[in-house]
């Protein structure tokens, strides 16, 4: 079911990074008399048995759920002394930590509006060429090494042409050219697959070649070959209901982005940002 409509206003979004950055001053710091005090209230309670039971799968006992309380005031205290004292300062694992908890109360702004049909149906269109079935081919290669036979790969490679040409597909064509590891037939692949294989020379000539016809030479990184396409399937976009998880996914992950990109955008605005130059010294070459 979607949310409303204006879940998704930016003025909703505006509110809510301004919300978050007001949380996230208050719990990084604290100040006035409630620091002397701690509560451990009913909701962080029920989170430190919701925590055990998914640990242990199963409910804390009632010496267990003391000593789980105990030990959440104990890290509580730790916390307010070590801000206190200074020892979060130049904390690389603490810095890194603070700025995920930062992150995902951001992320928790994507969660509040989920996409539209329409939503993910105008992504995959921005995105269509990462939602595609590429072109595929079956098709059978002959393989003639210039190393080994030098200026001749190409003479002899016309030669075999011709006769492969004129036996109309009844010769067996695996009795011509030079063994290769590539393999001599195949069989519905993309055409990533085979440029992985034959490089790109090998594929963007493969354009050029009418199906149920011996064509060549053509070149490869490998030397030179005679080609003979069976069949192909060209390319095509895929519709929203072939991709809809994956296009779901990746909106959301732009959507995490976007709204994490706006969120340090504005409160780098709090901040006088001055970047240093930076030379690296050294005695130069002789």
């Amino acid at each position: 079911m979607n949310l409303p409509s204006w879940l998704k206003e930016p003025l909703l979004h505006f509110l809510l990074l301004g919300t978050i950055i007001f949380v996230v001053y208050v719990k990084l710091n604290p100040a006035g008399p409630s620091d002397s005090q701690i509560i451990v209230s009913r909701g962080q309670q029920e989170h430190l048995v919701t925590a055990f039971t998914r640990t242990w799968n199963r409910q804390p006992t009632p010496q267990e759920f003391t000593g789980i309380v105990q030990d959440w005031i104990r890290e509580e205290i730790a916390y307010r002394e070590g801000l206190e004292m200074g020892l979060d300062g130049n904390d690389t694992i603490i810095r890194r930590r603070l700025r995920q908890k930062l992150e995902l109360l951001a992320e928790d702004i994507v969660a509040l509006a989920p996409p539209t049909m329409e939503d993910l149906e105008a992504y995959r269109v921005a995105n269509e060429a990462d939602y595609t079935v590429e072109p595929m081919y079956t098709l059978r290669q002959v393989y003639f090494s210039v190393d080994q036979r030098g200026d001749d790969a190409i003479r002899d490679a016309e030669q075999a042409l011709v006769l492969l040409e004129t036996d109309a597909g009844m010769v067996d064509f695996t009795q011509f050219g030079d063994p290769i590891s590539l393999p001599s037939r195949l069989v519905s692949e993309r055409i990533s697959t085979i440029d992985g294989l034959f490089g790109q020379s090998f594929t963007a000539a493969m354009a050029d070649i009418r199906p149920g016809k011996w064509a060549g030479p053509v070149r490869s990184g490998y030397g030179i070959h005679l080609v003979f396409i069976e069949d192909f399937q060209p390319g095509r976009p895929l519709m929203l209901v072939e991709v809809e998880r994956d296009v779901r996914r990746d909106w959301e992950n732009a959507r995490r982005i976007e709204t994490i990109d706006r969120l340090y955008s504005r409160l780098a605005e709090q901040y006088k940002i001055t970047i240093e130059s930076f030379e690296e010294t050294g005695e130069a070459d002789s």
